[in-house]
Parts: C-alpha cells; sequence; structure tokens
C-alpha cells in the first residue's frame, strides 16, 4: 500500500492494489476513489481535474472530479452540492482504507467510506456511510455514484421476459426525469438488458431510474466489463422507489445506487454497501447474444465473492 501517491494535480492518495488492480482513494478532497484500474491500464472512472465548478452559496464551488463519491437522496440544487473540496482524515488497517469528510456545515452529516480490495481477486468493497451530527433527524438515502470514463456503455438488467397473458401484472416502474427523451439514440431496450451508450458527441443530458431487484449494473468500455453489486433492500425509496439510476451527458456516464430512505437520528449512521468487479480482455462476441453471454460470465464468477 502506497499512502501519498500524487494523482491529477492532488499530491496525496491513498494507493490499494495486488496482483489484478489498483485503486487511488483520495485524501485532498472527497471522500472519492478516484482510479480503479487493471494494474498499469487504463482507469475505467471518468478523471475530471477541477476547472469551472458549480457556484454554491458557501463560498467555494462543487467541483465534479469525476471517480466515485457519496451524496444524499433526493437531490436538491443546494444540499446536495456541499463542497467536497476539504482534507479527509483517513485511517489503515491491512488492505482496509477508511476516509471521513469533516461534517457538511449546512446540514451536520459527516460522509465516509470504508474500501477494502481483496488480497487476489478485483473484487472492492465500499461500504458508504453518513453519520448525522446535527441537532435534528433526518431522512435520507445513501446515494453512490461511479462516474465512467466516456466512449462506454451502460449495462442494466431488464426484468424477465414473458409473454402475454402469462404474467398480467405489470414487472417494476422505469422513472424518467423531465429531460429524459426514450428516443434518444443513446438508449437501446432489449429483453435482457437495457443499454446507455456514452457519446461525446451528445451534450443533452439523459436519465433513468428503476428498482433493480437482481442487485447489478454494468459498464462496458472497449475490453473492460466493470461490475457493481448490491443488495437490494426493502422499504420506501427516493425517487419514485428508485435503488438504482443512470445519468450520462457529453462528458461521462454515472452509475448511481441508492439506500431506502432512512431516518438518521442526532448521533447515529446509516450505511450502504456496494462490491465491485472489474474484467479485462473480454470477448464480447457479436451482437446481443455476445454481450449477454460475456455478462453472464461475469455475473456468475462474482455471485459466490459477492455473497
Amino acid at each position: 500500500m502506497d499512502l501519498q501517491v500524487p494523482y491529477l494535480g492532488f499530491p496525496n492518495h491513498v494507493r490499494l492494489a495486488n496482483d489484478k488492480v489498483e485503486l487511488l482513494v483520495s485524501t485532498d478532497y472527497g471522500p472519492r476513489i478516484i482510479r480503479y484500474a487493471p494494474v498499469g491500464g487504463e482507469n475505467v472512472l471518468a478523471e475530471m481535474p477541477p476547472r469551472e465548478g458549480k457556484e454554491t452559496p458557501f463560498g467555494e464551488p462543487w467541483h465534479p472530479y469525476g471517480g466515485h463519491r457519496l451524496w444524499h437522496a433526493p437531490e436538491h440544487p443546494t444540499r446536495t452540492y456541499w463542497p467536497d473540496n476539504r482534507p479527509l482524515q483517513r485511517s489503515i488497517e491491512g488492505n482496509t482504507v477508511t476516509v471521513v469528510q469533516p461534517v457538511e456545515g449546512n446540514t451536520g452529516l459527516k460522509k465516509s467510506m470504508r474500501i477494502t480490495l481483496s488480497p487476489e481477486s478485483s473484487e472492492v468493497t465500499v461500504v458508504h456511510r453518513i453519520d448525522n451530527c446535527g441537532a435534528f433527524d433526518v431522512e435520507i438515502a445513501l446515494w453512490a455514484l461511479t462516474v465512467m470514463a466516456a466512449g462506454g456503455t451502460g449495462i442494466f438488467p431488464q426484468a424477465p421476459f414473458r409473454p402475454f397473458p402469462e404474467k398480467l401484472v405489470p414487472e417494476r416502474p422505469l422513472v424518467l426525469w423531465p429531460y429524459t427523451r426514450l428516443h434518444d439514440p443513446r438508449w437501446t431496450f432489449g429483453d435482457r438488458f437495457f443499454l446507455l451508450r456514452q457519446d461525446a458527441t451528445c451534450k443533452d443530458p439523459q436519465k433513468i431510474g428503476f428498482f433493480n431487484e437482481e442487485g447489478w449494473i454494468a459498464y462496458r468500455r472497449g475490453d473492460v466489463l466493470f461490475v457493481k453489486r448490491y443488495a437490494p433492500q426493502p422499504g420506501p425509496h427516493a425517487d419514485f422507489g428508485c435503488n438504482t439510476e443512470t445519468y450520462t451527458d457529453d462528458a461521462m456516464l454515472e452509475l448511481e445506487t441508492l439506500s431506502p430512505l432512512v431516518r438518521i437520528p442526532p448521533g447515529g449512521g446509516a450505511e450502504h454497501v456496494e462490491r465491485w468487479f472489474l474484467f479485462a480482455g473480454v470477448d464480447f462476441g457479436e451482437g446481443d447474444e455476445g454481450l449477454r453471454a460475456a455478462v453472464d460470465r461475469a455475473l456468475a464468477s462474482t455471485a459466490s465473492l459477492s455473497g
């Protein structure tokens, strides 16, 4: 483990690595995982060094940075964009690094991530935590957003197809945002998956959410496949019942997961867990069948690892 690795103009990142993959976790800003890649290979996460940021009323801009971050839902134009530009506390134990953000001045919430890399495989466990350091209960969903590098395709499971009239009740809602256009050519809806393609020539954003009972989403970029697993949880969810969302614009694509809405009392906290896997040199074969076979192989190989 390397403790002070410079990257993207910032001096301090913790590097976790084994023979297969490497991660960089910033301690200068965040909490953010800014790199996840085959050792020495291309970063599957987007890299967006600070340039112009979203203006906030808190005296400093909010920068995208890229990588993987933690928010709380539902999204709010002010509350959500508390700047994560300040140094973090860190602690290290074995293959695990924990990074803790200073308390948000506008909400009294404190975000942290506990990140563990398997010593032998590409598996990464990310435990997202939000603690309530304020004086009142808050009701939020923990919202984990992975910003993927441009030029790939998000892959999302469809509910199992059943011909009419074999099953007559609806399977799940599909949640649309006001700027969503289902005729946008970046969307592809098939029987096994629906896909969202990142396109640098398409500036208009697109977003969809749904409740994902299968507990996985993925991203294909070249011959690399990123898989994110998480456990669907009962209970009310934000955004009309979403535990999964995806967003894209001309710079990147996001794979987003959400915990159920949880009421956190003062002094309490809540957690949301994801497990990541990375596959390089994947044979995606031809067309829909090749993609399906490649994804199914990856899911089968991670099912026992992710428990």
